[in-house]
């Protein structure tokens, strides 16, 4: 795992956070809570992608 990918992961995630916080006004975790569970999802998805073919 190069370590371009998982700055492109957390870029990646931070980014989808930020606009699920947008899309959904009203619910989730907040700014920073979204972001991070952004960042969490791309990374998981990340790893499992190429485990999984």
């Amino acid at each position: 795992m190069a370590p371009e990918s998982v700055i492109a992961w957390i870029i990646i995630g931070a980014i989808a956070g930020w606009l699920a916080g947008l899309l959904v006004k009203g619910y989730g975790f907040g700014l920073i809570g979204n972001i991070v569970i952004g960042i969490l999802g791309a990374g998981i998805a990340g790893i499992l992608a190429p485990t999984l073919g």
